[in-house]
């Protein structure tokens, strides 16, 4: 835990030589400014974007889009809110021109997993992909980045009311995607 802490810190001191750095071209410094960030981007696109090839996809744009607009980030402290918000659009603008398409998953599942587990998730993921992106948009940000309301509300321009309502009514509309598959 501490060493993760310590990486913390060292990242936010080092932020905003990143920043100045990748503004002059400096491919490295942009990686190690992106690299914290990878993974939980990569899982928001996924999930708003309904695959993890339509996430990866939505993650390319978006690292292409930071790399060509660093220049406009005024804040060196914001990158990784302006970087989330990057994510969050790339994956929506994926998400609505592959609205129709289907993923079909050919992975091989490892002997010994409960069926029953298996197939929960499955329908939680197909439930998933029933909502529209703004609701994959609210519960990625609330449950794969874990952001506060206040958070979540400063990064989609809301007041933290209208975000609150917005995880209640996505999550009640997951619920009914839910349930809807259950008796499918």
């Amino acid at each position: 835990m501490e060493k993760v802490l310590e990486r913390t810190i060292e990242y936010q001191s080092e932020l905003g030589s990143l920043v100045a750095a990748s503004r002059d071209g400096d491919r490295d410094a942009f990686c190690r400014l992106v690299r914290p960030h990878l993974s939980a981007a990569l899982a928001t696109a996924g999930v708003i974007a309904g695959s993890h090839a339509d996430g990866a996809d939505a993650m390319q744009n978006a690292l292409l889009a930071a790399w060509q607009d660093i220049g406009t980030l005024r804040e060196p402290d914001a990158f990784p809110a302006w970087f989330r918000r990057l994510v969050v659009r790339a994956a929506v603008d994926v998400a609505r021109r592959r609205r129709h398409v289907l993923e079909l998953n050919l992975a091989i599942e490892w002997p010994g997993t409960d069926l029953e587990d298996l197939l929960d998730r499955r329908r939680l993921r197909r439930a998933f992909n029933r909502l529209a992106p703004k609701d994959r948009v609210v519960l990625a940000l609330r449950h794969v980045w874990d952001l506060p309301g206040a958070e979540m509300a400063i990064q989609l321009g809301v007041p933290e009311g209208t975000v609150k309502s917005r995880v209640h009514a996505a999550l009640r509309r997951l619920r009914a995607a839910y349930e809807a598959e259950d008796r499918r």
